[in-house]
């Protein structure tokens, strides 16, 4: 709704939330949701797999965040979906100041860099998924980050059935 019809949330004095986190286990469609999602809005859409952001050689990983979101800045408005981002985002230890920490640092940079003051128009939401909340590091689920979250479960056999009728269009 805050996508489509951002007044609304203005004039109820609802604060829109930068970043949605969809949860569930492989196969459910939480891709398919955050792509319909995008197409309904109007806006686009750019879908990043969080290990394609991965790179061995120091300083890519990070650089390579901030290409997207500088990708999406570009083409706003905007969705920018990082698809296994339990990959690009795992919990950081005490021990850990490596490649890890610092590639969850920069995403967290940036995702505090998505302004949701600017007009629809200008605007850059965020939406990720996982299927293993539970390693994700905590920062990345506070508040003005990923911090509204969505189940998506398996559909039930009628779900199945309606899902293959809408795809073959029968």
């Amino acid at each position: 709704a805050s996508i489509r019809h951002p007044t609304l949330y203005d004039r109820f004095g609802f604060v829109r939330s930068p970043g949605v986190l969809l949860v569930g286990p492989p196969g459910c469609g939480k891709t398919l949701l955050a792509k319909a999602i995008a197409n309904e809005s109007g806006i686009n859409f750019i879908s990043v797999k969080g290990p394609e952001l991965l790179n061995m050689y120091v300083g890519e990983s990070e650089r390579a965040v901030r290409q997207v979101f500088q990708r999406a800045r570009d083409s706003n408005p905007c969705v920018i979906f990082f698809d296994e981002i339990d990959a690009l985002c795992p919990r950081r230890t005490a021990h850990d100041t490596g490649s890890t920490a610092r590639v969850v640092n920069q995403l967290l940079t940036e995702m505090d860099g998505v302004d949701q003051t600017t007009t629809t128009s200008k605007r850059v939401y965020v939406m990720a998924a996982t299927n293993r909340m539970d390693i994700l590091d905590p920062a990345i689920l506070r508040p003005g980050r990923l911090d509204k979250h969505i189940y998506v479960g398996l559909p039930n056999a009628q779900g199945r059935f309606d899902i293959l009728r809408t795809i073959t269009k029968v």
